[in-house]
């Protein structure tokens, strides 16, 4: 599986990149007008080292790989296909007309009239948008202003564990706000440290906390 890019960003438009590789090969990502935006945006010297995450979709006719800036948002694009009826195409196009930050905040709000006017989303697939992810899209600390991607749950490694926590009866938004406390309350004795080695003392300490 490809997890990521490493490259010089080649071309930009508002559907696709292209990624240089220092191996010389030259890889065509589809991403979102979020994704190009902020590539676009990005200096001349900054463009010249890249990371974009990836999500390889695998047909019978074709393969088709899809970029992101961030994890946050290749992870709404997997979840937004959970929901019956949207496919990699309409996720990209979702993500295209809000921006992951905004679109967690309509789903915690239920704001289907919101949700509606997104191009790819009409009232009927906003309903189930709400009704399907509503609890698993959820933002860290409600307090963030809309527009930070980075207010959303910690890395992928720590997902496990709100998942353990969730499976315990807890409220995923209460979760993975603890969770972002006890990380921030304990970043002296976590900082450099293997996730495997500080796991046990997380776990530990949130469960005290969610007592």
């Amino acid at each position: 599986m490809i997890n990521a890019v490493h490259g010089r960003v080649a071309e930009i438009k508002p559907d696709y990149i292209t990624i240089l590789t220092p191996g010389g090969i030259e890889y065509r990502l589809e991403v979102s007008r979020n994704t190009s935006d902020r590539i676009a945006a990005m200096s001349a010297s900054d463009r010249e080292h890249v990371r974009i995450f990836a999500y390889l979709q695998h047909r019978e006719d074709a393969m088709t790989l899809f970029g992101f800036y961030s994890e946050e948002e290749r992870f709404c694009f997997e979840q937004l296909q959970t929901v019956p009826g949207i496919g990699a195409r309409q996720a990209q196009k979702i993500l295209s007309g809000i921006t992951v930050a905004n679109l967690i905040k309509a789903l915690d709000g239920q704001d289907v009239k919101t949700l509606s006017k997104v191009p790819g989303i009409g009232a009927k697939t906003a309903q189930k948008l709400v009704l399907q992810l509503r609890n698993v899209l959820v933002l860290e600390d409600e307090e963030e202003p809309a527009g930070k991607d980075d207010a959303m749950l910690p890395g992928q490694e720590y997902r496990d564990m709100v998942e353990s926590f969730v499976a315990m009866g807890h409220d995923r938004r209460i979760v993975a706000r603890t969770l972002g406390e006890v990380i921030r309350d304990n970043e002296e004795k976590i900082r450099g440290k293997d996730y495997r080695t500080v796991e046990p003392m997380i776990f530990s300490v949130m469960l005290k906390r969610l007592s």
